[in-house]
């Protein structure tokens, strides 16, 4: 029988979160703690507000999970927040203990701070001296939280410590300027900073949702990310799947140890191989669907671990797909790294569930998938600048054709994706009118220029290491004689038509020269499309003219031969 959702909702102030020696611990497979300067000077704000209006300010929802003796908590959804006030209470605490220090009413200020600390955050061992938390951060951060803030010890070297461990101590710094600032060091301000602890004891309130069981807690997460609060798909899969293989300690390490590898610091990468990996598998499936039919098909440990290997596997195509140009992987397949290249510059990751999919099933095959998808996506995105959805559906449903093994051949899989191999006549009918900027990057532009010179010479330069430079004819800062010359240029300048190649010491000699000049430098150049070129004069009918002639060439560049 289904348990039913059980919850326990109220709006607590920060000081009752934290009292009757209330504890808290974040889950040990949680994200590593993430808020930055924006977060913290908002929450500051929040607070100098606050006490200067004397209202109420509400920080959102949090949502624990409930332990038998209803005093110990687990953080389903608030850590971010939870851990940035214990950083600004730690800065008051520490502002009060060097004012004590330095002898500025020592005694009320040591008994300010540690009201401050026995009330929020910790408890003291008689023996020992250290302070014993009452919020328990995750397995990466838990370490530095105890071991350096909570005893307020500066790390040794703050500059290699792991990034999230870096935003906590950056943030503790923060917290404790704009307190130093706020509070220069006299008795009055000591008072007065203790007013402000109140003020956030007091006035910071919070919706608090407490689950019984592990069930209800991640309904209840889901349920918030539907709602639009700062959760991803990749918080829900993790928490998730860390709770099918929760039962044993030794599961949840393996897990773990297999979602650094799969994750580590590339969450927004993950959330992309998650959702082509899902749909390589299972057909198109849309984002905000996505965590619940994982949720449907994974429900067991055992599901949860074949889940992460295949993830595990998938990660490795991926992150070649990424870094295609320094990925070792590109090796075993001649050629097949300059279409990895392509892809990746051109932006197109709807293949990648068909890509997945020769990786997993047919290998022999990623090779020719690779160059069809390129041809396909300069054709159909680059030069047509086509919708891409029917692109996306049209993938993965060979995705699946491939994984059931009725697609092992190359010709099967350009019979499978033809309907989006754009034409050669409407191919080349785009490309005499296509415009390329230079504005923002170089990069589409040079590799486009450097595909048909190596067509007309047959040679086989790149675009990534030649040291042939982007000339625009047209200057791409045309001064009035140039200006009189091309009336059009605001659309000419990035005309294709408009480029050519020319080697770097030609390209500075010819800068806003008058087209007489250019034209005497094109003529000295080892590079085909500026040796060969011919226009005595330079305006709109000739760089229109230009361009359906390098169309034409292009339809030769980028084709495939079925």
């Amino acid at each position: 029988m289904a348990s039913s959702l059980l919850l326990n909702t109220s709006t607590p102030t920060l000081g009752e979160v934290f009292s009757n020696g209330k504890t808290f611990e974040v889950p040990r497979f949680q994200r590593h703690y993430a808020w930055d300067l924006d977060q913290w000077e908002e929450l500051w704000e929040d607070l100098l507000q606050c006490e200067q209006s004397g209202q109420d300010h509400y920080l959102g929802a949090i949502v624990l999970k409930t332990f038998a003796d209803r005093k110990h908590f687990e953080v389903i959804d608030g850590q971010q927040r939870l851990v940035t006030i214990s950083l600004v209470l730690l800065a008051m605490i520490d502002v009060l203990q060097n004012w004590s220090a330095q002898g500025r009413d020592a005694d009320a200020n040591k008994q300010r701070a540690n009201l401050i600390r026995e009330r929020f955050l910790s408890t003291q061992d008689p023996a020992s001296l250290t302070f014993t938390s009452r919020l328990k951060l995750n397995a990466q951060n838990e370490g530095f939280f105890r071991a350096n803030l909570l005893q307020l010890r500066p790390p040794v070297a703050a500059a290699r410590l792991p990034e999230s461990d870096k935003l906590l101590w950056r943030g503790f710094l923060f917290f404790k300027q704009q307190i130093n600032t706020r509070f220069p060091a006299e008795q009055a301000n000591a008072v007065a900073l203790a007013h402000l602890a109140e003020t956030l004891a007091d006035r910071f309130l919070f919706i608090q949702i407490q689950v019984g069981d592990e069930l209800d807690a991640y309904t209840v997460f889901e349920t918030l990310n539907a709602r639009g609060t700062q959760l991803t798909v990749t918080d829900l899969l993790k928490n998730y799947v860390f709770s099918r293989v929760a039962a044993s300690s030794a599961d949840l390490e393996v897990a773990e140890l297999s979602w650094d590898r799969i994750v580590g610091d590339k969450e927004r990468e993950f959330s992309k191989l998650l959702k082509h990996y899902w749909n390589s598998h299972h057909g198109v499936t849309r984002p905000p669907r996505l965590f619940k039919e994982i949720r449907q098909k994974v429900q067991t440990g055992e599901e949860a671990f074949k889940l992460l290997d295949q993830l595990e596997a998938t990660a490795v195509l991926h992150a070649a797909l990424n870094q295609p140009s320094s990925d070792a992987l590109w090796t075993q397949w001649p050629g097949a790294r300059q279409h990895a290249v392509e892809l990746d510059l051109f932006q197109v990751t709807q293949c990648y569930p068909l890509l997945y999919a020769c990786w997993d099933a047919c290998q022999a095959l990623l090779p020719d998938a690779l160059r069809m998808c390129s041809v396909i996506s300069f054709r159909y995105v680059v030069i047509g600048r086509m919708n891409t959805q029917p692109m996306e559906r049209a993938y993965i449903n060979a995705a699946l054709e491939v994984r059931s093994g009725h697609i092992n051949t190359a010709r099967q899989l350009f019979d499978a994706l033809k309907a989006l191999y754009v034409p050669d006549e409407q191919f080349e009918a785009d490309f005499a009118t296509s415009q390329v900027s230079t504005a923002k990057s170089r990069v589409l532009p040079r590799y486009i220029v450097y595909r048909l010179e190596n067509h007309l010479a047959g040679t086989s330069l790149s675009f990534e290491s030649d040291q042939g430079t982007l000339e625009h004819i047209l200057p791409e800062n045309p001064d009035e004689e140039w200006v009189q010359a091309v009336p059009e240029y605001v659309t000419d300048i990035y005309r294709l038509g408009n480029y050519t190649l020319l080697e770097r010491n030609l390209n500075e000699q010819a800068g806003r020269q008058a087209f007489p000049v250019k034209k005497a430098l094109y003529a000295k150049s080892h590079y085909q499309l500026s040796s060969r070129f011919s226009w005595d004069t330079w305006n709109h009918s000739n760089i229109d003219a230009r361009q359906k002639w390098m169309a034409k060439q292009a339809v030769a560049c980028w084709r495939l031969n079925f």
